[in-house]
């Protein structure tokens, strides 16, 4: 008998990152705290916010960047609905790391003309994108 999965699909404004793939296991960053949703699982909204979002499929594991959104599960589906979403592997991890500094340095300067709510925003997304790049060097070794 062949294990039940669940049907991943990643949306963003732009496009869909990912369509109907098959999965054992998705670990979703909620807004109140990491999520793990396996097939069978109880449908239910949530909303989501920065984080890392992994999926499982046998012994094969990825990584998304996720930048806030939500999830919707239902049926033996998982609908992430994404700000942005970026796969660990397609990080520049040095583009990442300039982004997070020059985020940093735009708060520390704080200009009369700095939209402090956008630089803060700034700040997160590159944070999270050097954060995936990170765990995609240490799990590719």
């Amino acid at each position: 008998m062949e294990k039940k999965k669940l049907l991943l699909t990643v949306v963003t404004p732009e496009k869909t990152v990912l369509a109907d793939k098959p999965v054992d296991f998705v670990t979703i960053p909620a807004l109140e705290g990491e999520m793990g949703v396996m097939p069978g699982h109880a449908a239910f909204v949530v909303q989501l916010k920065e984080g890392l979002m992994h999926y499982k499929e046998g012994v094969h594991k990825e990584v998304f960047s996720i930048l806030s959104g939500f999830a919707e599960i239902y049926k033996d589906r998982v609908l992430v609905l994404a700000e942005a979403a970026e796969l660990a592997k397609e990080v520049n991890e040095e583009r990442a790391r300039q982004a997070y500094q020059k985020a940093k340095e735009t708060l520390a300067i704080r200009g009369a003309d700095l939209d402090l709510d956008e630089a803060q925003a700034s700040l997160r997304r590159a944070a999270i994108r050097l954060k995936a790049a990170e765990f995609k060097r240490k799990h590719s070794q």
